[in-house]
C-alpha cells in the first residue's frame, strides 16, 4: 500500500516524499540511518590550507561547510545571510560570504522555508568557520582546525552569480529567537488583573516540533516568545490589542479587554506546506474547561527575561521586525488580513 512520508527536521522544515511501496519504505529507513563523514582536526590538512582572502576591518568573513552525507546528500541548499541568498551548497561543500560587519543572521533555506539559524553580531576584521548539519537542522560555529581541515577535504561550491531574494527572510525577522536568544526565563509568579488593566495567558501546548520557538508581536512591539508546554502573560490597558504571529503565513487577533479581567489564548502550531503554520486562537473556558485546567496543570510559567531584549543585537533585530511589520499592521487595519477576535465570552 502507497504511504505519505513526511519528515520533519528540527527548525520546522517538512520533506514530503508520497506513494511509496513498503519496500520504498524500508529504503527510506536505510536512508535516514545512512553514513555520514566524520570530520576530525588533521594538522596536516591544516597547513596546508590558505584562506581564500582577509577581511578588512569592516568585515566579516564566515566560511560556511557542509560535510559529505549520505542522509539528505542528493537535496540542495541555499545559504542565506539577511535578505540575500548567496550560496547554493550542495553536498561536501563550502563557501565563504564576506559580510559588512555589524548585525548578520544566517541560515540555510529549502523552498521558502529557513532553518539552521546562526547569528554572527560584530566580528570585525575576523574570519568565523561554521558547519551546517541539513538533517537536524543546526549551524554551530566551530574552530579554525577543524574549519580548515573541513575545507580541505570539501568542493568549493558553485557560484551563483547575482545575489538571489532570500524568501525565508520575513521568517527570521519575526522570530527572532530562531537566532537562539534566550529570551523567556522561568517566572517568579503569575500576574493578576487589577482595576486598571487586564491579563491575557498565551498557551502553547501542542506537541509538533515543540522546541522550536516562535514569537508574538503587538502593535506596541515584541512580547515574547513560545515553546510546546509553557505560557507567558501579558498585562494590557483596557480597550482593543492586535497581536500577530507568522510562519508561512500570518495570524492575527484582535483583543478587545476589559479591565479586571483575564484571557486565554492558544498559540497552535500546525504542519504548513513546507514549514510549520501557526494560529493565535482565542479559547472559551466555559466550552475548554477541562483543557484550560489540563493546561494549568502541565505548562509552565515564563516570562520575558529583560537581560536579553535589552541586548543591542537583539533590539537592532527587533527595530527591523516593526518597521517591516508597519506592512501588514496597515492591512490588518483595512481589512485585508483575516483576523480572530478575542472578547467578552473568553474570559476566565
Amino acid at each position: 500500500m502507497p504511504h505519505l512520508i513526511v519528515i520533519i527536521n528540527k527548525q520546522g522544515s517538512y520533506f514530503k516524499m508520497k506513494k511509496l511501496s513498503v519496500f520504498g519504505l524500508a529504503g527510506i529507513i536505510l536512508l535516514l540511518s545512512g553514513c555520514a563523514t566524520t570530520y576530525k582536526i588533521d594538522p596536516n590538512l591544516v597547513s596546508q590550507f590558505k584562506p581564500e582572502a582577509v577581511p578588512a576591518q569592516d568585515e566579516t568573513f564566515v566560511y560556511v561547510i557542509r560535510g559529505a552525507n549520505f542522509q539528505g546528500g542528493a537535496r540542495g541548499l541555499w545559504l542565506a545571510a539577511n535578505k540575500h541568498v548567496l550560496a547554493d551548497l550542495s553536498n561536501g561543500s563550502h563557501t565563504l560570504l564576506k559580510l559588512d560587519s555589524g548585525i548578520n543572521s544566517i541560515h540555510g533555506v529549502q523552498g521558502l522555508a529557513g532553518f539552521a539559524y546562526a547569528k554572527v553580531d560584530n566580528k570585525p576584521g575576523e574570519t568565523l568557520y561554521y558547519q551546517i548539519d541539513y538533517i537536524k537542522g543546526e549551524m554551530k560555529e566551530i574552530s579554525y582546525e577543524l574549519g580548515a581541515s573541513m575545507i580541505m577535504q570539501t568542493k568549493k561550491a558553485k557560484d551563483i552569480g547575482e545575489p538571489r531574494k532570500n524568501d525565508a527572510h520575513d521568517n527570521l525577522l519575526i522570530n527572532p529567537s530562531l537566532l537562539g536568544f534566550p529570551v523567556m526565563k522561568e517566572a517568579e509568579e503569575a500576574m493578576k488583573a487589577d482595576d486598571k488593566t487586564a491579563i491575557i495567558n498565551f498557551y502553547r501546548m501542542e506537541t509538533l516540533i515543540g522546541q522550536v520557538p516562535f514569537d508574538i508581536w503587538s502593535q506596541e512591539g515584541y512580547i515574547g516568545s513560545t515553546t510546546s508546554g509553557t505560557y507567558f502573560q501579558v498585562r494590557v490597558t483596557p480597550g482593543k490589542h492586535t497581536f500577530l504571529s507568522f510562519s508561512e503565513r500570518y495570524s492575527v487577533l484582535e483583543a478587545n479587554v476589559e479591565a479586571g479581567k483575564e484571557y486565554i489564548v492558544e498559540f497552535d502550531v500546525d504542519m504548513g506546506w513546507n514549514q510549520a503554520h501557526v494560529q493565535l486562537l482565542p479559547i472559551d473556558p466555559k466550552k475548554s474547561e477541562k483543557t484550560i485546567k489540563k493546561w494549568q496543570k502541565k505548562a509552565k510559567l515564563m516570562a520575558v527575561d529583560l537581560d536579553v531584549i535589552n541586548q543591542d543585537a537583539f533590539k537592532q533585530r527587533v527595530e527591523a521586525a516593526q518597521e517591516y511589520l508597519a506592512t501588514p499592521y496597515e492591512q490588518i487595519k483595512n481589512g485585508k488580513l483575516a483576523t480572530r477576535i478575542l472578547e467578552d465570552h473568553h474570559t476566565l
